[in-house]
């Protein structure tokens, strides 16, 4: 294990994830480059959660403990009390592979234009894999249609404090994404390390699957107008890449309609239909 300073500061926002916050933790002792300090933000959790961390005894971990304010502004109460010139984002439920943070390090020791270092990521549920996400990253006209980078990075604090940091209005989801646009603004770009090096665990109710089945349009909406500059000043790209994503979903849909397993679907429901639209009709 590398003993030297790393210039890092781990920072972990918290709500009502004490079944998996130690496994988190465990990720950031493990690495090969140490962050200097762990902050770690109870945001408002539950008795159970708070007995979790008030067993963690460990001279490098400082807890926080506040009243729920949602995530945005559990990472800028951390950020603030950072003393390094790097950020490393983990939540709770999340958890990094050993090298991480040494990679990202070097990465952005080597190039002062990166704002930032994320990876490839490993989405799992109930330790099965899912998917494998292979974010781009790029400058600022590769985030106004998709977020590239992950909320599981690193990231200088200069950035953070040149934008003001996280919304805190965005409760409902996509404030990193939305973040990546505000520092990007600035100037710079997001490298992505092209290897798995964090895992992000799927919920049965997690606030990223709510954030999308409830809340896309209006948090689409929110970004669009806060920085509608950019939208404007890179309209054809961003029109063209809206009709992309519109073809594909268009044959996508297609496809499906006119698979074999659609059509025997649509054969076995239509005597149920039929029946359905007598009775309505009586």
């Amino acid at each position: 294990m590398t003993n030297s300073k790393s210039n890092v500061t781990a920072i972990i926002p918290c709500y009502n994830d004490g079944q998996y916050i130690m496994q988190a933790l465990q990720s950031l002792y493990n690495q090969t480059l140490l962050p200097e300090q762990i902050i770690i933000v109870d945001d408002g959790s539950n008795a159970a959660t708070r007995n979790v961390l008030k067993q963690i005894e460990h001279p490098g971990v400082h807890i926080v403990y506040q009243e729920n304010k949602g995530v945005s502004h559990a990472r800028n109460t951390a950020i603030s009390l950072a003393k390094t010139d790097y950020i490393l984002n983990l939540d709770a439920d999340d958890y990094y592979e050993p090298t991480f943070i040494e990679k990202a390090v070097e990465v952005l020791n080597d190039n002062k234009q990166l704002v930032a270092v994320s990876s490839y990521c490993r989405t799992f549920k109930k330790d099965k894999t899912i998917d494998i996400i292979e974010p781009l990253g790029g400058d600022l006209k590769d985030f106004i249609v998709i977020n590239n980078a992950r909320a599981s990075s690193m990231f200088r604090k200069i950035c953070w404090e040149a934008v003001g940091g996280f919304d805190e209005k965005m409760v409902g989801g996509y404030e990193d994404w939305e973040f990546w646009i505000a520092v990007l603004k600035l100037g710079g770009t997001i490298h992505i390390i092209k290897e798995v090096l964090s895992h992000y665990r799927v919920k049965k109710f997690s606030r990223d699957q709510k954030a999308l089945q409830n809340h896309d349009l209006e948090l689409r909406q929110y970004i669009y107008l806060k920085h509608k500059e950019v939208y404007e000043k890179h309209l054809d790209f961003y029109v063209f890449q809206l009709l992309r994503q519109n073809s594909l979903l268009r044959n996508s849909i297609y496809k499906v309609k006119n698979s074999k397993e659609y059509n025997i679907g649509s054969l076995f429901f239509a005597p149920l239909r039929y029946l359905k639209n007598k009775v309505v009709k009586r």
